[in-house]
């Protein structure tokens, strides 16, 4: 039963794979923080999913952050419209030095629900825009990290072609909390360089600032591993440059896009 079910599954990757053959390389919204302007073809699920890992230690206060699995699921309901539904298994240990203290979290994080909208499909210097909006549900998900507060992510993205090594993307928005009534700026700048046909890097510069307090602002750089029309691998590290900063960051991860 087993070989059968694993002949199965290899027998659709493939049919998958070359299926895709009909499709425009796969454009992702990971590994950086800057969502792209483009949204994915018509009737295709692309899945999105990763680990991540963050430590900080300020002030004798050591906190560690863990994303286990975290996961986007995009689909184009429409030829550019997704929609977009995001979940993610974390982990979250803070200890205080001084008074030995130990805060341990762990579970599902609130479920995302939004869509994106290509507004515009660039040429040249007119650059690809769209927006992008997802509200997160505190009922979906563990005690742990269900505080009641609902955050919408409300973002406008560009990106440009600069040539056929570089392209360049840019986001800015907010996170509005409608329960707290506070609005953290987002912004973000990656410069993507094509190194060769099954290797991409990137570098960013990223930043959150939330209403009358310090910013938290970062840089980090990658690789991406197109494997397939269809797949890509990826790898990444940063650190922050504000005091409100991770001291340092890095995450792996996969995308796949399954057509319809």
């Amino acid at each position: 039963m087993n070989r059968i079910l694993v002949f199965s599954i290899l027998i659709l990757l493939g049919f998958t794979l070359l299926a895709q053959n009909d499709y425009p390389p796969i454009v992702t919204d990971r590994p950086n923080q800057t969502e792209s302007a483009i949204t994915v073809p018509h009737k295709t699920l692309q899945i999105e999913s990763g680990f991540h890992f963050s430590w900080r230690d300020k002030e004798g206060v050591e906190t560690r952050e863990l994303g286990f699995n975290s996961a986007l699921l995009r689909w184009g309901v429409l030829k550019r419209l997704e929609i977009r539904l995001g979940a993610a298994y974390a982990g979250f240990e803070q200890t205080d030095a001084f008074t030995e203290e130990k805060t341990t979290l762990n579970g599902l994080a609130p479920v995302s629900v939004g869509f994106k909208w290509n507004m515009l499909e660039g040429d040249g210097p007119i650059p690809t825009l769209a927006f992008l909006t997802a509200i997160d549900i505190p009922a979906l998900a563990s005690d742990d990290f269900n505080d009641g507060n609902v955050l919408q992510k409300i973002l406008l993205s560009g990106s440009w072609v600069l040539s056929n090594t570089f392209s360049l993307g840019m986001n800015f928005g907010t996170i509005a909390d409608w329960k707290q009534s506070d609005f953290t700026t987002l912004y973000s700048v990656s410069l993507g360089v094509s190194l060769a046909k099954w290797l991409g890097a990137f570098v960013e510069y990223y930043g959150f600032a939330p209403a009358g307090e310090y910013s938290d602002q970062r840089i980090n750089g990658g690789f991406t591993f197109p494997v397939r029309n269809n797949l890509q691998l990826d790898i990444y590290g940063g650190t922050g440059v504000s005091i409100n900063s991770p001291n340092a960051f890095a995450g792996l991860g996969f995308a796949w896009r399954i057509p319809g």
